[in-house]
């Protein structure tokens, strides 16, 4: 009688464990330890997403912190932020298009750390996380030809995490015994009396039947092991649910099908008698099988795997089906080697997920919209074909940090400012600030560029040179900014701290000084001139400016482009590119770059670094990327940014 795949498999598994006598741990214990006290995303597909499930199990024993588990696909098309989340991909080969998916989403999502775990020092994946700046961390195999329902490379996962713990912990076991206990179940788990009594337990099973995995909750690699391995194998229907999530409901499944169900009850020392409780209530006609391991730590959820894996060639025994080669049909290899995912994940570069987010912040997805890569790569294309000759910046939070905006610009900044100046750039500035920030122009800026550098104060409302001091040159008083004064003036539960700056053209209201800060715009929805339209609200990082309808950023922008001969275009760059941002204005065209925020609308504000880097830095990688050209115009070598993966 042929032995079927599976069963030959399982058979083999001892080699692979035997390879752990020499395998050095360390590593992988080094990089788990750096993970204290931070959030982790575990990222399978397959036999994989057991692995990961197993590495979350091992942080929570650790005390690393909470983990998250997911398949590739929502890790490419989350995005919530993971600046300070480590990311752990399993993948056996590294070469399927979905790893090759999620180690590129991770990479473009900014992951804090990024660890690839495999057995294939050369798949795609490698590459993508090796330049990314992410961990490579090699497994050992026996049989690197795992074939189909992978074994070898499951097993190999979580005794290296399981080792890899041990190192970690204050307390550790040791390797040997470790592995001698694996080598005993693994042995007891292959002896032929073993298999038969357990061939002999379900025997009435049919393929038309449905095995429901009722489970201990710390043993949930083993349920989604007997989830995915029963659906791969095509073996019977399955369903898994801790035990009291199959109390809430899913009972029914039972009372109308009792005859058609196995139970399979995992317990452990704590949810022992949750099930107890429960299986006295059940019906005694209805098939079960408990199956319990013990405290449920890192060492009995590997033994609970092996275990289950002997389960799985009992279930194909008795239903006359191979789990290691049950037939997958003709479409079976094509599905799996769709590329589509990866495909979805290489449109998504920083700048698309940026923009996507903010998209999902507004809700505002209009269909009619063009795909955002392709208008981002517009974008780009027109950034790099562009003949510029002037640049308008925001000052807070873009020339200067907004933690550090009472200090002056940084060295590096002026002396791409002064380098541009000097081959013919010409420059301004848009802020919502007064004087301060001339007065800090001034001290960093050459007094020959002054004369010619426009500054437009009060978000554009007052605009003037730069070597013109306006505390000594101020505007005049607006009527419906003063009447806003008066207003605020007596509605004193609006604040913290009852007082904000009263300029002649603006109102600056920093906020930490109100009670609802991001309900303010709202508040303001009572004041007459706001109401008759005009003032109007806008944000920065840091306060809201109210200022008269007239007054814009855009002022300077025009005000520069019409120093300049038609075939020039004026680059805008603010951090506040969100709608109620002060640079929505100044960002929302083809030419506006945002170092921040951007807005929700497709064809509105993009950022071309994405989540970061932001701010001063972000600008002077920009800077340094404009460069004369031959014919003495200002050009933007967009390619020496690195933002062209392909």
């Amino acid at each position: 009688m042929t032995t079927p795949v599976f069963s030959g498999k399982l058979d083999a598994l001892p080699a692979t464990l035997e390879l752990f006598r020499v395998y050095d741990a360390g590593p992988l214990a080094v990089a788990l330890s750096a993970g204290t006290r931070r959030h982790a995303l575990a990222i399978g597909s397959g036999g994989s997403a057991i692995a990961a499930e197993y590495l979350a199990r091992c942080r929570d024993t650790l005390g690393l912190g909470p983990t998250t588990v997911q398949t590739p696909m929502q890790a490419v098309l989350d995005q919530h932020d993971l600046t300070e989340s480590e990311v752990w991909l399993f993948s056996a080969g590294g070469d399927n298009p979905d790893a090759v998916a999620a180690a590129r989403a991770a990479i473009d999502r900014r992951a804090l750390s990024v660890h690839l775990v495999t057995r294939n020092p050369g798949g795609i994946a490698t590459g993508i996380v090796e330049k990314g700046g992410g961990r490579v961390h090699i497994v050992p195999v026996a049989s690197a030809k795992d074939g189909y329902l992978a074994t070898h490379s499951l097993l190999s996962f979580v005794v290296s995490f399981l080792l890899a713990c041990d190192g970690a912990s204050r307390d550790p076991r040791g390797t040997e015994y470790l592995l001698d206990a694996l080598a005993s179940r693994l042995t007891a788990m292959r002896d032929p009396a073993t298999r038969t009594s357990r061939a002999t337990a379900i025997s009435h099973l049919r393929r038309t039947d449905t095995v429901v995995v009722a489970g201990d909750p710390l043993l949930r690699p083993t349920m989604v092991l007997f989830d995915t391995s029963i659906w791969e194998s095509s073996l019977c229907h399955v369903q898994t649910a801790d035990f009291r999530n199959l109390a809430h409901g899913r009972h029914a499944w039972l009372h109308h099908r009792m005859d058609e169900t196995l139970i399979v009850a995992l317990t452990g020392i704590d949810s022992r008698t949750t099930w107890t409780s429960m299986e006295t209530l059940l019906p005694t006609s209805l098939h079960r099988l408990t199956l319990d391991f013990g405290s449920c730590g890192r060492l009995d959820n590997v033994l609970s795997l092996v275990d289950g894996l002997g389960l799985i060639e009992a279930l194909g025994v008795v239903l006359g089906i191979d789990p290691g080669k049950p037939g997958i049909g003709d479409f079976g290899r094509s599905v799996y080697e769709d590329r589509s995912l990866a495909d979805l994940a290489n449109a998504m570069p920083g700048n698309v997920r940026h923009k996507r987010a903010a998209i999902a912040r507004s809700d505002a997805h209009n269909p009619a919209d063009d795909p955002l890569d392709m208008i981002g790569r517009n974008r780009v294309e027109a950034l790099a074909q562009a003949e510029i000759g002037g640049a308008v910046f925001d000052y807070d939070g873009t020339i200067v940090t907004t933690a550090g905006r009472w200090s002056v610009p940084d060295q590096a900044i002026v002396d791409e400012l002064v380098r541009l100046h000097r081959a013919g750039l010409a420059i301004g500035f848009a802020t919502g600030r007064g004087g301060s920030a001339g007065e800090d122009l001034r001290k960093v800026l050459p007094d020959e560029m002054l004369p010619s550098i426009l500054i437009g104060y009060y978000n554009g409302g007052y605009l003037r040179t730069a070597e013109v001091d306006i505390d000594h040159d101020q505007p005049p008083a607006d009527p419906a900014i003063t009447e806003t004064a008066d207003w605020l003036r007596q509605r004193e539960e609006l604040f913290v701290r009852h007082e904000f700056k009263h300029r002649a053209v603006q109102i600056t209201v920093d906020m930490d000084r109100l009670c609802h800060p991001y309900r303010f715009p709202v508040d303001m929805e009572s004041c007459p001139p706001f109401v008759a339209g005009r003032v109007r609200v806008s944000g920065s990082g840091h306060s809201y400016d109210i200022i008269p309808t007239t007054s814009s950023k855009l002022v300077v922008v025009e005000a520069l482009r019409s120093q300049l001969p038609a075939w020039a275009e004026v680059l805008c760059f603010g951090d506040s590119g969100s709608r109620p941002g002060n640079d929505y204005a100044l960002l929302s065209h083809r030419f506006g770059i945002s170092v921040g925020d951007v807005c929700g609308a497709a064809n509105g504000c993009w950022s071309l670094f994405g989540a970061g880097p932001v701010g001063p830095d972000a600008l002077l990688k920009i800077l340094r990327a404009l460069i004369p050209s031959e014919n003495g115009r200002i050009r933007f070598d967009v390619a020496s940014l690195g933002l062209d993966r392909r």
